[in-house]
């Protein structure tokens, strides 16, 4: 009888299925490098003439040459839903690793796709420029990534201006894959 009823306060009373976000294809937190255009590079630091990446597509700015030119790295970004589960905004944080800010941006859930414009990322202290952010052709691509371990993952790609850069890069390029948890990756 002990055991009968030991084995029953196990069982489960329920069939409900637990929810999701109205973002959860959306949001994560996403394995990613910022990278610079070689071709504003040579023209900061050199005498190239200044390309107008602004008035670049999506396809031409991914044709174009980038490099990690402030030598950051890999670090993480996050994306989440907002706390009314509104469908058409998602917050984007880099989560102070690389310029500290978080911005809603606008999505479009059925292309998967996300961007924003003016955003206020922080107050300058002391005099500074307040910093604003504009995130260009933001895209998530399902499967379209493989990781260090080869694995597929879910890939992000933006391209990301910040009004105080301090080098004068017009566009930086913010590209990755869904965070797996695995250290080889």
């Amino acid at each position: 009888a002990l055991l009968s009823v030991a084995f029953t306060a196990c069982d489960v009373e329920t069939d409900e299925e637990p929810g999701g976000t109205v973002m959860q294809e959306m949001a994560g937190k996403w394995t990613v490098t910022f990278q610079q255009s070689v071709k504003e590079y040579n023209a900061i630091f050199g005498s190239d003439p200044m390309p107008d990446l602004k008035s670049m597509s999506a396809e031409q700015l991914a044709s174009e040459e980038w490099e990690d030119i402030y030598g950051v790295g890999k670090i993480y970004v996050l994306t989440a839903n907002t706390s009314d589960e509104r469908p058409d905004v998602m917050w984007f944080s880099d989560n102070e690793n690389f310029w500290n800010y978080q911005i809603l941006c606008d999505v479009d859930k059925n292309n998967h796709s996300f961007s924003c414009k003016d955003q206020l990322a922080y107050k300058g202290e002391e005099g500074a420029p307040d910093c604003y952010v504009n995130c260009y052709y933001g895209k998530i691509l399902k499967g379209a990534a493989t990781t260090p371990r080869g694995v597929a993952a879910d890939s992000i790609v933006a391209y990301f201006s910040f009004s105080d850069d301090n080098y004068g890069f017009t566009l930086m390029k913010m590209s990755g894959y869904r965070y797996t948890g695995y250290s080889e990756d």
